[in-house]
């Protein structure tokens, strides 16, 4: 399993999540809608981009979009160029990636 977390920033700061997991759920199943929650988060206002970075773990993981919400706020980041996030040196993807 992969451990990544996200800081997401928009026109009023930026914000850092916990880490991407749902406890007793296998998450990053190949073909499957995930939807993490993380409460207490700073609002960012009009969301702009997104950093994601693989913290631990050696599976590779690959988004197709990503959408943001933060109070009424929304915002959908698509992986056109499908990069993988992985902190493991022999597979080919990157341990940090930035959407705007």
């Amino acid at each position: 399993s992969s451990g990544i977390n996200a800081e997401y920033g928009g026109k009023s700061g930026a914000t850092l999540t916990g880490i991407f997991d749902n406890h007793g759920k296998n998450d990053f199943k190949k073909g499957n809608v995930d939807t993490f929650e993380f409460t207490q988060m700073k609002k960012v206002g009009a969301i702009r981009c997104i950093a994601l970075r693989v913290l631990v773990g050696e599976d590779a993981w690959m988004f197709n979009t990503m959408t943001v919400t933060c109070g009424n706020k929304k915002k959908t980041f698509t992986n056109d160029d499908n990069v993988w996030l992985s902190n493991d040196p022999d597979d080919s993807g990157v341990e940090f990636l930035k959407l705007c």
